[in-house]
């Protein structure tokens, strides 16, 4: 049987865009903890349930004032995770992630000296759309576990080679 939302090879690459929120006020007057993000991403779908999935993710500026400063902070990482989909019809499948994410974070105003990365956990759940065989939409929100949590809710498109 020829799953008709599944492109030969199994390769996709997509980019998205949406809103990050990076819990970090503590302390921080001010505090602005949302921002426009954006993704590129790409992976290796082995079947209609399991694919891997490799981003790059700008998670925006976190920025407030801490004693009369201005502080800011800028996250961004690479992120690794597998994929289980579960496919509701032809078109449409929801799917669940969880991976790894590597994380860096550079400070700006009176935080610029702050310089940091990491690796941590990273899990989400979506949903996609396919309009053809390649070509379909993605919205989904993710959770990355970067020192303070942060939530990331996008939307995107999807190409299938």
């Amino acid at each position: 049987m020829r799953w008709p939302c599944l492109a030969q090879n199994g390769f996709y690459a997509g980019a998205g865009i949406g809103q990050a929120t990076i819990d970090a006020c503590d302390g921080v007057t001010n505090c602005d903890d949302e921002d426009t993000s954006w993704k590129i991403f790409g992976g290796w779908q082995l079947n209609p349930n399991i694919a891997f999935e490799a981003a790059w993710v700008d998670l925006g500026e976190v920025s407030g004032s801490v004693g009369g400063a201005a502080v800011s902070a800028e996250v961004d990482g690479w992120t690794l995770a597998a994929k289980g989909i579960l496919p509701l019809n032809e078109q449409f499948s929801v799917f669940g992630k969880l991976g790894m994410i590597r994380w860096d974070v550079e400070g700006g105003g009176a935080a610029s000296g702050i310089d940091d990365d990491g690796t941590d956990l990273m899990y989400g759940i979506g949903a996609q759309y396919m309009f053809t065989d390649r070509v379909g939409i993605v919205g989904e929100w993710e959770w990355y576990d970067i020192d303070d949590d942060v939530d990331l809710l996008s939307i995107g498109v999807l190409i299938k080679f």
